[in-house]
């Protein structure tokens, strides 16, 4: 399994090294969560911010078997990277989370900021979970949907506390955003908010696909090249489904290489891969100037007709895609929609400007 790089979580995981334009028409899931009433019950966000004790006992099925939550948790440790984001979306301030490797690494990323309240959350290593240290947190629930926690981890775990672990259904790390709300929430009895953030942010995906409906034809890769060794992430990667919720399509060749993981691994002798209609790179050991200079690289189309959206490891778009939570994939939309924009207009002459 590939280790956590720095600037985002986890490498071809959920916190690589990842990254504002002009909002406009788009609005965050936190304001848009904040304005009016539900339709179906008429309560007020706040009142369904506080939990719904009723809920439970509530079971919740994963890769690992069935967990039971028996009442409405107070103490709420996350050990999923960028879990705590999730629940902060849903009114819940962890009293411990996993550490997110990177510049919007915990208190510092804008979007969570409102809902932290000022509070900090006790660190966890990203590199390892600290059984030890959770157990004197004394939790009533441990969230851990994007862990890639392992069986042995999940049974020490449980010994504290009722475990969240990733359904079976997917690939480690390949759990979709709305799902991983949804489970959170049930975990969190919150499961009304959860809907209604959900339809606030895919509102803002349709949106981007409405004004850009050429997208859906055209293929966009999430890559990576550190040293001789190159990455292209699956659709089975919330990262990389981030660029089909805004209508592109995932490279087969990607996909098929990937097998049942959420990433691709080559060598620079198939970088022809990456010569696609649309190339963002995350930058690691590798600069922009190194890469461009490349080359191999400099042979392809996608670089000589000016496609390559590069994306640095401190940007705010590597942090909020690398969350990639209700909270924060407003931001990550925000701030790559105008660089795609360019990148996908179809003419050699345009240059991808870092607007970020």
């Amino acid at each position: 399994m590939i280790r956590p790089l720095p600037g985002s979580g986890h490498i071809p995981s959920r916190s690589l090294r990842r990254p504002a334009a002009a909002l406009a028409a788009l609005c965050s899931a936190a304001v848009l969560a904040a304005c009016g009433q539900t339709e179906s019950t008429g309560e007020t966000p706040e009142a369904l911010n506080e939990g719904d004790p009723d809920a439970f006992p509530v079971e919740i099925e994963h890769k690992f078997g069935t967990t039971t939550i028996p009442e409405l948790p107070e103490r709420v440790v996350s050990v999923g990277y960028g879990e705590d984001d999730y629940a902060l979306s849903l009114g819940v301030i962890p009293i411990a989370a996993r550490e997110f490797i990177g510049k919007y690494a915990g208190p510092k990323r804008p979007w969570a900021q409102q809902e932290l309240e000022g509070r900090q959350p006790e660190e966890i290593s990203a590199e390892q979970i600290n059984v030890e240290q959770i157990g004197r947190l004394d939790p009533d629930v441990i969230l851990g949907v994007y862990s890639l926690m392992t069986e042995r981890e999940y049974e020490q775990l449980s010994q504290i506390a009722p475990v969240v672990a990733q359904p079976d259904e997917y690939v480690d790390g390949g759990v979709p955003w709305q799902e991983q709300l949804r489970i959170d929430a049930e975990a969190l009895g919150r499961t009304e908010l959860a809907e209604r953030k959900i339809e606030d942010v895919e509102g803002q995906f349709e949106r981007v696909r409405e004004e850009h409906p050429e997208w859906e034809d055209m293929d966009a890769l999430l890559g990576v090249i550190d040293g001789g060794t190159l990455y292209g992430y699956a659709p089975q990667d919330p990262r990389q489904r981030f660029f089909e919720n805004l209508g592109f399509q995932t490279p087969e060749e990607i996909e098929e290489l990937a097998g049942d993981q959420f990433y691709a691994e080559f060598s620079k002798e198939r970088i022809d891969l990456l010569d696609q209609d649309v190339l963002i790179l995350l930058e690691s050991t590798d600069t922009q100037e190194e890469i461009e200079q490349d080359p191999l690289f400099k042979q392809l189309d996608v670089a000589k007709e000016g496609r390559v959206v590069f994306v640095d490891a401190d940007d705010l778009f590597a942090g909020a895609i690398g969350y990639g939570s209700p909270e924060s994939l407003p931001v990550a939309i925000e701030e790559i929609v105008p660089e795609l924009e360019q990148a996908a207009d179809g003419d050699p002459t345009t240059e991808v400007d870092d607007v970020r």
